[in-house]
């Protein structure tokens, strides 16, 4: 398991018999077959370092009687992962020939892996936000105050086969703009698949990006007066999450890093309605305002958890508007749906 880790990910089936390395014929196990997943997660579980995240069992019944069982490792974004099982302390790795234990060199390699992978998120994004900021976007905008959210997938960074485009566009209905129920319009791009919002005097109000690679980048005007936590944290939270659950039907993996900036707004006022106090908030200090980043583990299931995970970003924000922490959530820390 930790060499797939530290290497592409890959699948390891028990219940095989092989001769001299080569699969032969199924020998299917006659055991407890919930049993033994429970026993090899909690392997897995204690005895790595770090954890592997979207490990994946699974026991497949054998016609014949008893059960042939699964063990599908992705690759890991907190690599390198070290076996502590039974006390050991070692450092695997995989290639062609099979697992190793990797190198001085190697090593570094996969300790600098995850800095590395930090610092091309922040270079993507702000090279993106430069661009928007610059009018470089692929129609003309209705406004300067934009929200731009960003899903990227961490294999987006990987350098690994494309998206299926066929794929994206089945999913294209799922990438609506930000603020819409459905694209007003949807076309293919040289980057990409786009789709965008209704059309008003040559202008849209938002857009969404596809990219080949995998990485959606959300694009919408903020026309209004103020800026409203409520509203911008719930199109924050779903968007977030159905763009994941599109890139991840579209065959991208996760985990998925959400990023969210409002540009433009030095000078607007940032708050929330409270009840028989009227809208209370302050007024942006800067021109843009670039929230901290999230990493979804995987897709979440609903709303619910969604605004859970994307915590970090709306408290940021009621920071800016001069509260303690979200409104969007209640004294029991649920996030509250509107």
């Amino acid at each position: 398991m930790s060499s797939f880790a530290n290497a592409r990910g890959g699948d390891l089936i028990i219940g095989i018999a092989a001769e001299k390395g080569i699969p032969v014929a199924l020998a299917p196990l006659a055991v407890d077959a919930d049993a033994e997943l429970l026993r090899l997660g909690n392997m897995a579980r204690d005895g790595l370092e770090a954890r592997i995240p979207n490990l994946q069992l699974h026991a497949v019944q054998i016609a014949a009687g008893g059960y042939v069982l699964v063990i599908r490792v992705p690759r890991s974004y907190r690599a390198p992962h070290r076996v502590i099982f039974k006390g050991l302390n070692r450092f695997h790795a995989r290639s062609s020939a099979g697992k190793y234990e990797p190198n001085v060199e190697e090593l570094r390699a996969l300790f600098a892996f995850a800095p590395d992978l930090a610092e091309r998120v922040r270079a993507f994004r702000f090279e993106r936000i430069a661009r928007i900021t610059a009018a470089d976007t692929p129609v003309i905008m209705q406004d300067n105050c934009r929200l731009v959210l960003h899903v990227i997938p961490f294999s987006h960074f990987d350098l690994r086969q494309p998206l299926s485009m066929g794929d994206v566009f089945r999913m294209s209905s799922y990438f609506m703009p930000i603020g819409s129920i459905h694209p007003d319009e949807t076309r293919p791009n040289i980057d990409g698949l786009l789709t965008l919002s209704e059309a008003r005097q040559g202008t849209r109000r938002a857009y969404v990006q596809v990219f080949r690679s995998g990485g959606v980048e959300a694009v919408a005007c903020l026309s209004d007066a103020t800026i409203e936590l409520f509203s911008v944290g719930m199109q924050i939270v779903q968007h977030a999450r159905i763009y994941a659950l599109a890139l991840a039907e579209s065959g991208a993996e996760a985990p998925f890093v959400v990023t969210a900036s409002i540009l433009a707004v030095r000078g607007k006022m940032i708050g929330s309605m409270r009840e028989m106090r009227g809208f209370q908030g302050q007024a942006a200090d800067r021109d843009q305002l670039h929230l901290t980043d999230v990493v979804l583990e995987a897709v979440p299931d609903g709303d619910p958890s969604c605004g859970l995970a994307m915590r970090p970003i709306l408290d940021q924000l009621a920071n800016a508007a001069g509260h303690a922490e979200s409104p969007s959530f209640d004294e029991r820390g649920a996030f509250i749906l509107r």
